[in-house]
């Protein structure tokens, strides 16, 4: 019954909104008829704001290109291209006048293209003048200083920056009126002090502009783009744009300009006027509508004024408000029939339904509810027990999940007392779920933490909006034997019916503080470790080093005593001992080094491959006869310089030392992916055999004997150390003939650190 009246309701309401309609549906037709020649005057103003735009762009875009910068700066002595046999002055203008050329080819309204620079009353420099059908450049001898026209006169707009359209004027040669009705757009060209150095000046034919805008009106509407000046060009349905009336020439009148019903126009202008004969609207292209997020200025005042008939206007709205109604009175009754007559037996099974719900209790089966049809009631009655099934086994499953967590759950009401409490937390403080509910939760906390729960419990009460109380906290807690334990705890408090209660996530994490503590003492281990390593790097940097210098000394000084009294054999010897005492020095620099990688920070800065590129060529000492290729793709990257430096030195220094002829190529090249740098060293010395490809990169590892190469053997060791720290990887491409390639992957983010730069391990 009460869906029944509530559909007559609705339709009633329905009805009277429609009688309202009527009533205020002149009001509504005023507003439609507003809108819908605001639409028609935007639309037509839009078409020839597009053409403007398009001159403001080419403006904009030409003042940039390098030529306009050529034709300020050549003096004679700037820069210009070398291979050009003529003087920069002559060379720009040549590449201006081009673009100029160019540029009046696809512009069949523009009219001319000047650079005028300001020294010399604004003096033409270059300037290309559209004839006919073709281009014509103007010589030196016939530019002309425009000093005197209006377009110049305002030079604190000029130096101020901002393009702008002159007025509509005829067009001025030597200053006499000669040409069509122009339009100029002047770009002014600023110089290193900010103060406008010259303009780009863009003469466009206004009759072409408005004729290449492309207006066709059509259903009664009739258009006339016009001027403040008034000049104006009426757009025919049929036959398209007339001629343009330009104001003071023979033929214009102004009472040929069309009435604009007492509208006031000016730049940004936009207004509708519906009179009993006729609704006219005038749309105004101001300076902001042409600006598309540049400051332009708009000199002169243009406007497109739209009109039409108002009967046209108001028969297609009427005629669909008419209809409108007339069909909405007639649904709304019919649907005030039906609703009546179905109402009530629509109603019927959910009633039943509505009280076998209340009759139910919570796992019940309520199918028996169901109607036996297949209608909508029938639909939302097996919705409905469906919905009541999966909360009850939801709830089930909520239940489940609370007793079998592995973590314990307790609730607590706002006066501390455990309402809930799962098998977990029971088991954590050694008692019986049934001997923790109805009890305070301050029994399971230790005598200090009681006193800061009361005092939380008392501050939080009577909060409405859920929140996390304690997250993840660690605090004491005190089993049922006394035992005192460490729990991590995340509390979040609740409001329901009223009432306040608390949420609480308990964990065990006892043994987990006491691995903690062990973790702590291997760190502390570690450290001493790395210290005690940090003492013996010093001592073999210096105390071991400190007497192979004083044999070597004491060499040469023997050598020198004896020197009367050597033979090449002897000679010999003391050599070879010298050299032993250097590689010895070599071996104890590279087993510091090697110590040292992944320990040491070294700080990257990203720099480009050509500069990382540039470093490794000079710290090479390339042989005479060997050459050193970096490719292209290596020159792009952006990579961090350290220690990539120190890896590829290494790499590169391989391939020179071990090569086995007196000339030879270096070739280092990369790539780049989203995770890593991809680099290679190649070169077309000897190569290595598959079998030793992992063997020389252990420690002292070297294929030639270190009498025949000398060598710590240390080389690639570091390479592969640094390589693994960051998570990389390193490979060697070859197949023992001839030339060997290695591969190293380095990733962006190192594995140690989690950065892009490389820090200490």
């Amino acid at each position: 019954m009460k869906l029944a009246l509530m559909a007559f309701f609705v339709v009633l309401v329905a009805s009277l909104f429609f009688a309202a309609v009527n009533l205020f549906g002149v009001q509504w037709y005023r507003t439609a008829a507003v809108s819908r020649m605001e639409f028609a005057g935007g639309f037509f103003a839009e078409r020839l704001l597009q053409q403007l735009d398009l001159m403001a762009s080419d403006g904009r875009n030409i003042a940039t290109l390098p030529e306009i910068d050529g034709v300020v700066t050549a003096t004679g002595q700037g820069l210009h291209d070398q291979t050009v046999k003529e003087p920069p002055d002559i060379y720009w203008r040549r590449r201006l006048e081009a673009v100029f050329d160019s540029v009046l080819r696809t512009r069949p309204h523009y009219s001319q293209m000047r650079y005028i620079g300001r020294d010399d009353n604004w003096r033409e420099v270059v300037r290309v003048n559209r004839v006919s059908d073709r281009t014509e450049v103007v010589r030196r001898s016939a530019l002309q200083s425009k000093g005197d026209e209006p377009y110049l006169a305002d030079e604190a707009a000029l130096d101020a920056g901002h393009p702008f359209f002159s007025r509509v004027t005829l067009n001025r040669e030597y200053g006499r009126e000669e040409g069509p009705p122009t339009i100029r757009l002047v770009v002014p060209v600023p110089g290193p002090d900010g103060r406008a150095v010259g303009a780009l000046v863009i003469n466009a034919d206004f009759a072409s502009i408005l004729r290449a805008a492309d207006l066709y009106p059509a259903d009664g509407y009739a258009v006339t783009a016009m001027t403040a000046s008034g000049d104006f060009m009426r757009y025919d349905p049929v036959t398209g744009p007339g001629p343009l009336r330009f104001h003071g020439t023979p033929g214009w009148r102004a009472e040929d300009l069309p009435d604009l019903g007492g509208i006031a126009p000016s730049g940004s202008t936009r207004a509708t006027k519906i009179g009993w004969q006729r609704a006219i609207n005038v749309t105004g292209l101001s300076a902001a509508s042409l600006s598309r997020g540049d400051h332009l200025l708009l000199r002169t005042d243009i406007f497109v004024v739209t009109e039409l008939p108002t009967p046209y206007l108001f028969a297609p709205i009427r005629q669909q408000l008419v209809y409108g109604l007339a069909v909405g009175i007639v649904l709304s009754i019919l649907a005030g029939l039906v609703a009546w007559l179905f109402g009530n037996r629509l109603t019927k099974p959910l009633n039943r339904l509505a009280r076998g719900l209340r009759a139910s209790e919570p796992g019940d089966d309520l199918r028996s509810l169901i109607p036996d049809s297949n209608d909508e009631v029938a639909e939302l009655a097996r919705a409905v027990v469906k919905l009541n099934e999966r909360l009850f086994q939801k709830s089930a499953k909520l239940n489940a999940i609370f007793a079998e967590a592995a973590d314990g759950l307790i609730t607590i009401n706002q006066e501390g007392v455990i309402e809930e409490a799962n098998a977990a937390l029971a088991r954590i403080f050694g008692y019986e779920p049934s001997e923790l509910l109805g009890r305070n939760v301050c029994m399971l906390m230790s005598e200090e933490e009681a006193v800061k729960h009361d005092r939380m419990m008392r501050r939080r009460i009577g909060e409405a909006t859920p929140q996390r109380l304690i997250a993840g906290r660690e605090m004491p807690g005190r089993r049922k034997d006394g035992t005192a334990i460490t729990v991590e705890i995340s509390v979040a408090s609740t409001s329901h019916a009223g009432r306040t209660r608390f949420i609480g996530v308990l964990r065990d994490v006892t043994s987990r503080r006491e691995a903690q503590a062990r973790s702590e003492a291997l760190v502390q281990a570690l450290e001493r470790s790395n210290a005690d390593l940090d003492a013996f790097a010093y001592f073999a940097s210096h105390d071991l080093k400190a007497p192979l210098r004083v044999i070597d000394n004491a060499s040469a000084w023997l050598e020198e005593d004896l020197a009367p009294y050597l033979n090449d054999d002897t000679r010999d010897s003391m050599n070879l001992l010298r050299s032993r005492v250097a590689r010895m020095e070599r071996l104890l620099d590279d087993l510091l080094n090697h110590s040292r990688i992944g320990r040491i920070e070294e700080k990257a800065q990203i720099v480009e491959g050509r500069e990382l590129a540039s470093e490794l060529r000079g710290l090479l000492n390339l042989p005479e006869g060997f050459t050193f290729e970096v490719t292209p793709d290596f020159d792009k990257l952006h990579i961090p310089n350290m220690p990539i430096k120190t890896i590829l030195l290494n790499l590169l220094g391989n391939s020179l030392k071990h090569h086995d002829r007196s000339t030879g190529l270096v070739r280092l090249s990369g790539s780049e992916t989203d995770d890593a740098y991809c680099l290679s060293v190649s070169d077309d010395g000897p190569g290595i055999p598959p079998a030793y490809h992992k063997k020389v990169f252990e420690m002292f590892q070297t294929l030639r004997p270190r009498d025949e190469v000398e060598a710590s053997g240390m080389g690639l060791a570091m390479v592969l150390k640094y390589v693994r720290i960051a998570g990389g990887q390193v490979r060697i491409e070859s197949d023992g003939g001839r030339g060997t390639t290695m591969h190293v992957v380095w990733p962006k983010v190192c594995a140690k650190s989690g950065k892009s730069a490389w820090r200490a391990a």
